[in-house]
């Protein structure tokens, strides 16, 4: 017989008064795209442009006005490229100079059992890469020619839109690209997974505590999930996603996570 939740809860010591006060998500995750970055498109380790920096500091503010340092802590994530988690330890440490405390990542027994009992945090931000979020997995050869104008002619990509290799990577279909379906996938994969670890993250937190993940990733990854949340294809919102937007993700527990627009321009955007 398949446990309850009530049951399932107790057994990570979650009293039942702490699920009726808690009104705040257990997890609460900001996946934004990356900042701006310089031109040679092909360089794994290519930086961010002072425009790159400009709006991962803009989105360090914005989160600073959504969160409260007194219930939020905070766990740094990023795709596992360089530009990636420049943009999101400049957030970081944004976020520590408005007061918040990171989180430690919690250590498990052999049977997976958290050794913590209370949320452990430290002052000093650092980035995880976690491969759940990393850009889709497309050979420099499809790169080479996603970037093709005569390509981008053929599939009618419209001209007003400024960089059109993310759109030719949504219309075409070869063997041996990740295609923006098998990323959505994969994305929610990783969603699924923090869903299964929400009654252990409760146990450690108080009922007025979240833990807060703030993540950087490619466009791939990012315009994959708001493209299948959204309904909205990339043609039909003149192409990619901007720097440093990307969707927002409440896990509570007993629901299904709920998925968000995240950013000035692709809420507007979306809203119209």
């Amino acid at each position: 017989m398949k446990p309850s939740f009530e049951r399932h809860s107790a057994e990570f010591g979650i009293k039942k008064e702490n699920l009726k006060n808690r009104e705040l998500p257990v997890v609460t995750a900001y996946i934004i795209r990356h900042g701006e970055t310089t031109e040679d498109k092909l360089n794994p380790n290519r930086g961010l442009t002072l425009e790159g920096e400009n709006q991962a500091d803009e989105a360090a503010e914005r989160l600073i006005s959504e969160l409260n340092p007194a219930t939020d802590v905070i766990q740094i994530l990023d795709s596992g490229n360089y530009r990636a988690n420049a943009t999101v330890m400049r957030i970081a440490q944004k976020l520590k100079s408005a007061g918040f405390k990171f989180f430690n990542l919690i250590h498990s027994d052999k049977d997976g059992h958290y050794q913590d009992k209370n949320i452990s945090t430290h002052n000093d931000p650092e980035s995880k890469s976690y491969n759940k979020i990393s850009a889709a997995n497309i050979p420099d050869s499809f790169k080479i020619r996603l970037a093709d104008s005569t390509l981008h002619s053929e599939l009618g990509i419209p001209d007003d839109i400024p960089d059109k290799r993310m759109l030719a990577w949504f219309m075409l279909r070869e063997e041996g690209m990740e295609t923006p379906e098998q990323v959505t996938e994969r994305v929610k994969s990783g969603m699924a997974d923090t869903q299964k670890q929400l009654p252990k993250l409760n146990s450690i937190l108080t009922p007025d505590q979240r833990i807060v993940v703030v993540a950087a990733g490619n466009a791939t990854m990012v315009d994959s999930l708001v493209t299948s949340s959204s309904g909205v294809h990339p043609k039909d919102r003149g192409g990619e996603i901007n720097n440093c937007e990307g969707f927002k993700v409440d896990f509570n527990l007993k629901q299904e996570p709920q998925i968000n627009l995240w950013g000035e321009n692709i809420e507007k955007y979306i809203e119209k």
